[in-house]
């Protein structure tokens, strides 16, 4: 039974540096969501969908938006950016009560996301068909502008 802590000490290691492969790099990207009439996009959850089939499985950069819309893409560490790359956007956008909001979180955070069905009815939430199309440069994008119709 000792060896068994020993070569499970050296798997870890080893299993750690398989999954490394090559770096990634994000680029920062924030932004801006609002209606067309332009009002924000409180608490609109927003996930970027690589379009290269090359990149199905990486992971889905996202972000926020807070009370004047405003957003900053995560990928894999806060405020990290995305990869950059083509990317199609969905948008849910919850709809809360005022007695409900909070309670309500779209990550378990209490008072840190909404809930409740969505504004745009699900017209922004198909990743096979996105509405919204963007292009994250290498150098990143710090003025990101996402227009919805409510």
């Amino acid at each position: 039974m000792r060896k068994f802590p020993t070569r499970l000490g050296l798997l870890i290691p080893w299993a750690l540096a398989a999954g490394c492969g090559a770096s990634v790099t994000t680029a920062p990207t924030r932004g801006v969501i609002k209606t067309t009439k332009g009002q924000a996009c409180e608490k609109a959850l927003i996930v970027f969908h690589p379009t290269d089939s090359k990149r199905i499985n990486d992971p889905k950069p996202l972000a926020v938006a807070d009370a004047n819309g405003s957003f900053v893409v995560r990928t894999f560490t806060t405020d990290d950016g995305a990869i950059p790359g083509e990317y199609g956007v969905t948008v849910v956008w919850p709809t809360a009560t005022e007695a409900e909001k909070p309670k309500m979180s779209l990550f378990g955070d209490e008072g840190s996301g909404g809930g409740g069905p969505d504004r745009l009815k699900g017209r922004y939430g198909n990743p096979k068909q996105p509405r919204i199309k963007v292009t994250i440069p290498k150098e990143g994008d710090p003025n990101l502008s996402i227009q919805v119709e409510e």
